[in-house]
């Protein structure tokens, strides 16, 4: 017999008041949850003000010392050199290959040192490059080794006494002076100078000399001053002379001006005491003070924007092993073939990895090149033999092949054959980076047309070799190759110009390095080889700094997108708390300009960041379990949660390791567009 229970009186209240506590336990419970699920981790860097950027961007500060050499400071209107209008106060570092920005914005201190020309610093550098330099005199319009600057003939200068001071040498001198104080602990040092009351130096009536044409007897000295390096290929042996600079550096955080050295034909630019006279400037009046002001800037401004703070040209990637695979074919014909060289002497891989290497310490990088006659892939050879033309660089004299022929054969922007050498990859893994080099007959070059024109570059050829975003292209003539033998300059025989210098190069550019000259042609003369002038066969300390910065700016920024993402929870707090430390530990050793070393504390950043990222999505199934757990009062909810979490953690051992939706692959991270992307089904998700 069933029995009636009869609730005592009030019973029904007291039952409802329990039901609202244990309610309001469970909604206190999943607000706190809720709570710590969307906190917002307080942000280390700015929005980036810039109409075309990434989410997010660093903030980074550098400091430009500028030493004045040669200057008082009543000689300049210091006032307005170091006012907002002419000084560069910020700069939005852009990928020039793209319409965006890096996300990093570079805000930089100035320090400026004014050393007179009275000051034992430049008494002693005077009288230093007085016991370091030659002299070699020319004549306009001479044949063989001249002065191009001062080569026309039929003016008042009919001769040239050039001074020339071993760059190098005093590249090590500057570096070693302690008197100007020790250098930015984040920063670059700029030497200015104007020694043209102490040096052999071009005048204002030279300038008027040389381009007065000669009336009568004519015999105008001009006596400028140069700084000069020289350099062998290190496939072939040729030797280049390259006397006609103006400033240098590189191999270390310093860069020398020298304005009152030149006129160099390589740039043009005037030297400061020559300027003055031909724009009319008095540099003693007040005007005249705020003119070198503004020309000094203009200097500042392009070491700035071409070593120092350096734009990319492609975005810097990271990944732990780049794999450089080089495909070299040989279109010589068989006679020029037994003249040699030898194809597998005109490139030298063990050079071409060391350079790359110095680029990219934190990463395994392999260098790989297959050599074939071009017979070997016929169709290949015919597209080539197509596009080897009869037209010819109207500055250089020499036949082209159309490249735009040759990469649409082998893009997979275009017929796609590149399949049949490489299938690469750009994964945090492997980056695979292919190269197609050509050695042509005769003085056959690469050159892009453009509607009636050819784009072409300096000598040895309209192009050498050119990064195209998918795979370089490089070639070599049987007359670059052979260049000793036909060098109406330098008799070198049995000497030319290999493959290895131009194929760096044109793999820095792959890395995202730029020319050092594209916005200001003095830094040209730079010790580097992504520079066109000094034909330098390594990596500047600033193409390293810009490539290591890169890397550590995107894997930053992605760690603080993924926390910005997030919050800290039960779940992830470790991983959160993980990855501000790294944090912190890789800005100790960005900020001392370590940035080989901060490179492993990045990675870790961002690895820790994703997964706390992962971690933090208040609808994954592992909160879910949480919330069940909370809500019920039963522990293993909770510990089921947590194992799920942290059996995600141990598993995710890379960036990219989330996985696709359709296909279940793992995707990698893009920094460019701050998505995830799946390589298998070529689309971001």
């Amino acid at each position: 017999m069933s029995k009636l229970h009869r609730h005592p009186p009030g019973g029904g209240v007291r039952a409802e008041l329990g039901s609202v506590r244990i309610r309001k336990s469970y909604l206190l419970a999943l607000a706190i949850l809720v709570t710590l699920s969307i906190s917002q981790v307080h942000a280390q860097y700015s929005q980036s003000g810039s109409p075309a950027s990434v989410a997010s961007s660093r903030v980074v500060a550098l400091t430009i010392r500028i030493v004045m050499l040669g200057f008082a400071s009543t000689d300049l209107n210091s006032s307005y050199l170091t006012s907002g209008i002419d000084q560069i106060p910020v700069k939005y570092q852009q990928i020039l290959q793209g319409p965006i920005n890096t996300g990093v914005m570079f805000n930089f201190t100035y320090q400026y040192l004014y050393e007179s020309p009275s000051s034992s610093i430049v008494q002693n550098l005077v009288t230093y490059l007085t016991t370091i330099g030659t002299t070699n005199d020319t004549t306009p319009g001479q044949a063989g080794f001249n002065n191009l600057a001062f080569n026309r003939p039929g003016s008042e200068v009919n001769h040239v006494h050039n001074t020339f001071y071993n760059a190098t040498l005093v590249e090590g001198w500057l570096s070693n002076q302690t008197q100007i104080g020790p250098a930015p602990i984040a920063g670059y040092t700029l030497f200015i100078a104007d020694l043209h009351n102490q040096l052999p130096s071009m005048t204002y009536s030279d300038y008027v000399a040389y381009n007065t044409p000669c009336s009568a007897l004519c015999n105008a000295v001009a006596y400028p001053h140069y700084y000069n390096w020289n350099v062998t290929d290190v496939d072939l042996g040729f030797e280049q002379f390259r006397n006609f600079m103006t400033g240098w550096g590189g191999t270390g955080r310093n860069y020398y001006i020298d304005l009152s050295a030149g006129i160099s034909n390589s740039t043009s630019e005037l030297p400061i005491q020559v300027a003055e006279g031909a724009r009319g400037i008095n540099p003693s009046s007040q005007y005249g003070k705020i003119w070198a002001s503004e020309f000094i800037n203009d200097y500042i401004s392009g070491a700035i924007n071409n070593l120092f703070a350096a734009d990319q040209l492609y975005p810097v990637s990271y990944s732990q092993t780049y794999n450089f695979q080089l495909f070299v074919f040989d279109n010589r014909t068989d006679l020029e073939k037994s003249r040699g060289p030898i194809l597998t002497k005109a490139l030298n891989t063990t050079k071409v990895q060391q350079q790359l290497q110095a680029l990219l310490p934190f990463a395994t990088v392999k260098v790989n090149a297959n050599f074939f006659n071009i017979t070997k892939y016929p169709d290949l050879a015919a597209v080539v033999a197509n596009a080897t033309t009869k037209v010819k660089d109207p500055i250089l004299s020499i036949p082209i092949v159309d490249a735009r022929l040759v990469w649409n054969w082998l893009s997979t922007y275009g017929q796609g054959h590149i399949i049949q050498f490489i299938n690469a990859t750009h994964t945090t893994s492997t980056y695979d980076i292919p190269g197609f080099l050509f050695a042509f007959q005769g003085d056959y070059t690469f050159a892009f047309t453009f509607k009636e024109d050819i784009v072409s570059h300096q000598p040895p050829g309209s192009i050498a070799g050119v990064a195209l975003g998918d795979m370089i292209l490089v070639d070599q003539s049987e007359n670059i190759l052979r260049l000793g033998d036909f060098s109406s300059i330098y008799n070198e025989p049995n000497k030319g110009v290999g493959f290895t210098r131009v194929v760096t190069h044109e793999l820095g550019h792959m890395m995202g390095l730029n020319h050092p000259f594209i916005y200001d042609l003095t830094e040209d003369f730079t010790n580097s080889i992504m520079a066109y002038y000094p034909e330098s066969n390594t990596f500047s300390q600033f193409d390293k700094d810009t490539v290591l910065r890169g890397i550590n700016d995107e894997l930053l920024i992605v760690a603080q997108t993924a926390l910005a993402a997030t919050g800290s929870n039960l779940f992830n707090a470790g991983s959160v708390a993980s990855a501000r430390q790294e944090m912190t530990l890789a800005e100790q050793h960005y900020s001392t300009m370590d940035y080989a070393g901060a490179v492993p504390h990045s990675l870790a950043a961002a690895l820790d960041a994703l997964r706390a990222e992962a971690a933090g999505s208040l609808f994954s199934p592992g909160l879910v379990f949480g919330l069940i757990g909370v809500a019920v009062g039963v522990a293993i909810g909770l510990f089921s949660g947590y194992f799920f979490f942290r059996k995600r953690k141990s598993t995710a051992n890379a960036i990219g390791y989330n996985l696709c939706p359709t296909c279940q692959q793992p995707l990698r991270w893009d920094p460019v567009q701050m998505k995830w992307y799946c390589d298998r089904e070529q689309k971001f998700v």
